[in-house]
């Protein structure tokens, strides 16, 4: 029993003792796999480690994340324009402790003593090209687990800063990160409080915002997975007087790739946009996507990145036409099974169906794509919101008289069709010019 007792106690020294150091290379390489991973994943950012200072229990160093060649960068300079020659670099300033058991952790705030590789807390500084550091609020505190997944959480106490164009409030907010690199995943869900933005002129509300989601690689070069997102209401007041805003924004999206074809589909509802004229918007759509070949578009999807230039927003596209060739000639299925706007005077009613045939790729030409490709479009329309648009451009009454929209009771209908391109709107033929096939 004896001898029991004190292989116990040995085995425990070690771990407490002996580990952090053996560890400590294993957590601070397996930390680096996986944010290398997680920049590489967006194909924009670049991520630079600097030499971390090492002790036996924990050790201190920095990151620095840039932003590349990509949609990203290109956005910063769209908005930037010639006001800044480089894009800002986030500094990520990180302490490690390590060991299986990692007790220096207990000397902070969140420390733990649940097993793993380590533990860490990390801040967060933005700087400019002018070398000017902006401390970012909040902290994040990590776990490296046995495996090597690095588990992430974000905490944001309630706040204020004072800024160049007014002042910044919040409330608390949290988001939770989980990545593994060796499977490719990573995890994401947060709870964002409330915010305000503004002077004494014009303020911006947002009551809140959650997100929830999951992203896994793909062999194909892109990611799928799903996102559950949701924004509270906004608004935008000027001088103690609502000039805009909207009750609220959610979407639903998710992916996936099976047999080498991707498909997706997504959910958007935005409540309560006030428009003048007509008062309050929602709108509600559902959008699904199939069939579509997972090699084109993941060609597709890197080509465009390698060509993206805000000095010339159609060169990308431009850059991609043999890709994107690949992508249509391989055929999909687009469906928005509902596209609705929701209006006090009614709701405007609108379904599309889009199925691209597979065709060969060799003898592939756009003019012959309008020829094979089926499409159907339906539209009802409150019978007060046509006249109202008569009321204001008289040439709705011409549609209406044309027969392309047809009443229905307290609705004017479209039922359109296009097949062998033949086009009809609501059972009569409509000419196409035949220089859309040549």
């Amino acid at each position: 029993m004896k001898k029991s007792i004190i292989a116990l106690i040995l085995v425990a020294v070690l771990v407490i003792i002996v580990s952090p150091g053996i560890i400590g290379g294993l957590a601070e390489r397996s930390v680096d796999e996986n944010l290398d991973w997680a920049a590489r994943e967006t194909g924009e950012l670049v991520l630079t480690s600097g030499t971390f200072e090492r002790g036996w229990f924990s050790s201190e160093g920095q990151y620095r994340v840039e932003l590349g060649k990509g949609q990203l960068r290109a956005a910063f300079d769209a908005v930037a324009g010639d006001d800044a020659d480089d894009a800002p670099v986030l500094l990520i300033n990180t302490r490690l402790d390590h060991g299986l058991i990692p007790v220096s952790s207990m000397s902070r705030e969140q420390g733990s003593l649940a097993p793993g590789l380590g533990s860490a807390v990390s801040t967060l500084a933005i700087e400019y090209d002018d070398g000017k550091i902006f401390d970012v609020p909040g902290t994040i505190y990590s776990k490296v687990g046995l495996t090597g997944n690095l588990h992430s959480r974000y905490v944001l106490d309630a706040g204020s800063k004072i800024v160049t164009d007014g002042e910044i409030t919040w409330q608390p907010s949290t988001l939770n990160v989980s990545t593994s690199a060796d499977q490719g995943q990573i995890e994401f869900d947060g709870q964002f409080g409330a915010m305000t933005f503004g002077d004494r002129q014009q303020l911006v509300s947002i009551d809140g915002a959650t997100v929830r989601g999951k992203q896994t690689a793909t062999q194909y070069g892109f990611n799928v997975g799903n996102i559950d997102f949701a924004l509270g209401p906004m608004s935008v007041n000027a001088s103690d007087m609502e000039i805009g805003g909207n009750k609220g924004v959610k979407v639903v999206a998710s992916s996936s790739v099976d047999d080498g074809h991707a498909a997706a589909d997504m959910h958007m509802e935005m409540n309560g946009q006030n428009i003048p004229q007509f008062g309050e918007l929602s709108i509600v759509g559902d959008l699904k996507l199939s069939g579509v070949d997972a090699v084109a578009l993941g060609a597709l999807d890197r080509r465009i990145k390698e060509n993206v230039d805000p000095a010339n927003p159609g060169q990308a596209m431009a850059a991609a036409e043999s890709e994107l060739k690949d992508l249509v000639a391989a055929g999909m299925n687009i469906d928005v099974e509902r596209l609705n706007f929701v209006l006090p005077m009614g709701t405007l009613e609108t379904r599309l169906s889009i199925a691209v045939p597979e065709k060969d790729r060799a003898t592939f030409e756009w003019t012959s794509l309008l020829l094979s490709t089926e499409a159907t479009f339906n539209v009802s329309i409150p019978e007060t919101l046509v006249q109202m648009a008569t009321s204001m451009d008289p040439q709705m009454g011409a549609v209406v008289g044309l027969g392309y929209l047809a009443k229905q009771g307290d609705v004017y209908v479209m039922d359109a069709a296009f097949k062998n391109g033949l086009l009809t709107i609501n059972g009569a033929p409509i000419p196409v010019p035949l220089g859309l096939f040549q």
